[in-house]
């Protein structure tokens, strides 16, 4: 196990609105050269991510408070955490997992589908994904966590579903259009950027989403380029970053790759400090892949010789 260790930088998020963040290790409760925290709950309090030696063998870690326990062997790839520590995902052969109150249950696969695969849970425990079956043929479904073997599924054939909020709003696809349900099932198309005639919705939190749409073709790939989407005036607009890793509930964006950097919806940013010990993102190769809903928790790890080791960035203004 790795005690914790810190260290703090200071940076300006906003006039008059200093915000200082600490990067600290978490604890590896198992070894694993590849030991990564993937995302963190709504309030900050819970962390989960995986690891292993990176050839299909890890173990998902939740953490709590700084606190780590590894789930059962049968919970692999974990995709997401709620308010309540309720950890969902999907292992290896396309089984949907929930693990709630120290019990891991599977999630039913809805007949005429070989596979599904889990994206997110909500504070109540709703829990969404997409279902896979023969050919290209897909769609979005809805679980409980407490009743995992039930299901509903939502919109039509063709649909994806990658996100839902706490009141039970799910975002996702249909198509090649991005795609968002209210919780009584009506679907409506989101709005795409000027120029663009399709996009897809990667994660929502509060009011607030992202995903990406096809831009230039470069060396013989298109490039893809991020999008928000501000769900509550309809707003949509381009984001001038290689990629975004997560949204938070207030709006602030993650760009996670190179050197972690928290955007606010008003433009302004701040880069994160680097892992403890350096107190610079210079050294190592970092990903943040999650961010708390008061955008002043983030997630990741670090990659320097031949190793990830997951942290935690925690802010405070």
């Amino acid at each position: 196990m790795v005690n914790p260790v810190s260290s703090s930088n200071s940076c300006a998020a906003a006039p008059g609105a200093p915000v200082t963040c600490e990067a600290s290790w978490l604890p590896q409760p198992v070894r694993g050269s590849v030991a990564v925290a993937n995302g963190v709950d709504p309030t900050g309090r819970y962390i989960v991510g995986d690891i292993g030696t990176g050839q299909e063998d890890g173990r998902v870690v939740l953490w709590t408070d700084g606190r780590a326990e590894v789930l059962p062997a049968g919970a692999r790839h974990a995709a997401a955490v709620n308010a309540g520590g309720v950890v969902v995902g999907t292992d290896g052969d396309g089984t949907g997992w929930v693990y709630r109150s120290g019990r891991l249950r599977f999630l039913a696969t809805p007949p005429g589908y070989r596979a599904v695969l889990v994206h997110a849970v909500n504070a109540r425990g709703d829990i969404v994904g997409t279902a896979s079956g023969a050919g290209d043929s897909h769609h979005a479904v809805l679980w409980s966590a407490d009743r995992p073997q039930t299901y509903r599924l939502v919109g039509e054939p063709g649909s994806a579903a990658t996100g839902i909020t706490e009141d039970g709003t799910i975002v996702g696809g249909l198509g090649q259009l991005p795609y968002r349900w209210t919780p009584q099932g009506a679907g409506t198309a989101l709005p795409l950027p000027d120029g663009h005639s399709h996009a897809s919705v990667d994660a929502v939190r509060g009011g607030w989403a992202i995903g990406m749409v096809p831009g230039a073709r470069q060396g013989g790939a298109v490039q893809m380029l991020p999008v928000r989407w501000n769900l509550t005036t309809g707003a949509v607009g381009l984001l001038p970053f290689p990629g975004a890793a997560g949204i938070a509930g207030n709006g602030d964006l993650l760009v996670g790759g190179g050197t972690p950097l928290v955007v606010a919806p008003d433009g302004t940013s701040r880069r994160l400090p680097g892992r403890p010990e350096v107190r610079t993102t210079e050294a190592g190769t970092y990903t943040a892949n999650g961010i708390s809903d008061d955008g002043l928790t983030v997630v990741g790890a670090v990659y320097e010789n031949q190793v990830h080791r997951p942290l935690v960035w925690r802010c405070r203004r």
